[in-house]
């Protein structure tokens, strides 16, 4: 039984550390790699595509999306709370890290290990999950960091719009045209591999500044977001894929586009860097035990 579930965890990691690992390796060599470019296809057609084909033909009670969005609420309120008192304990600017400490990397880890651990079912509550935590992101985090609101950017996004789509298509039973499906199908498969790669070319050429501060923040929000995942679901009552799903998105480390908020707003962006890096590298090396728990 252990050795089964040995071989369960490494089939949902080895898919995780190989295309990150690539992206890595391709980045050190010099390989020419256009971020910006790749990471602006992903995000407006990538997953856009992936987000409503997999809500479309996801089996999954429609009490639980209700569910699961109002868990990723509570959630992202617990963490904010919780890293506003210790970071004003730390004496350390809350303004500067609160958003990067609240918000995961819920897209390009988290949605890959929810379909890597539990299937579709898995991808269709970690895509609720990673939308209710961006549509936050976009307008409390961001708000916290440029001192105001940016509702127009999230009302722009093409993600929030698939998200709705996908949700409207599966309460309502919509069965779109077969050559519709396959083509959202074949266009959302560039998403994972894209968002996996690109992250391990974000690690391969942002900077670690404060390696000691570094390692106490990433390991914050690591500890907070496993301890917050598994006592919110189960004060929540989820059970099964759902209850997995939301712990392993919980857990994960600090997203990408929290640097780069912090860069368009000045708010100490080599840190937040730091904290991207670390964090990713310190949840490669927990997430064993994580899933273990999950899985087990």
């Amino acid at each position: 039984m252990q050795l089964a579930l040995l071989a369960e965890i490494f089939s949902v990691i080895a898919p995780l550390v190989v295309l990150a690992g690539s992206g890595w390796v391709w980045a050190k060599r010099g390989k020419p790699y256009q971020v910006d470019q790749i990471s602006l296809l992903v995000t407006n057609f990538g997953t856009p595509c992936l987000v409503i084909h997999s809500l479309l033909v996801a089996e999954i009670e429609r009490t639980m999306i209700g569910t699961m969005a109002f868990a990723t609420l509570v959630a992202m309120a617990v963490f904010m709370a919780v890293n506003a008192v210790i970071l004003r304990f730390m004496n350390l600017s809350v303004r500067d890290y609160v958003s990067g400490l609240t918000f995961p990397n819920a897209g390009n880890a988290g949605l890959s290990l929810s379909l890597f651990a539990y299937g579709q079912p898995g991808l269709a509550l970690g895509i609720i999950y990673f939308a209710v935590c961006s549509l936050s992101n976009f307008t409390v985090g961001q708000s916290i960091l440029a001192g105001r609101g940016n509702l127009g950017a999230v009302l722009r996004s093409p993600m929030i719009w698939a998200v709705l789509i996908g949700i409207a298509g599966n309460l309502l039973q919509i069965h779109p045209p077969l050559w519709i499906m396959r083509s959202l199908q074949v266009g959302g498969g560039i998403a994972i591999p894209l968002m996996l790669f690109t992250l391990g070319v974000s690690l391969a050429t942002l900077k670690v500044n404060d390696l000691k501060r570094g390692l106490l923040l990433s390991a914050l929000r690591l500890a907070i977001g496993m301890v917050a995942g598994f006592g919110l679901s189960a004060l929540l009552g989820l059970e099964g894929v759902a209850r997995g799903v939301f712990i392993i998105q919980c857990a994960m480390p600090v997203a990408v586009v929290n640097y780069i908020f912090a860069v368009r707003y000045n708010r100490d962006p080599q840190t937040m860097a730091s904290l991207v890096v670390i964090s990713t590298l310190l949840s490669f090396a927990t997430l064993p035990a994580l899933l273990a728990f999950v899985l087990g």
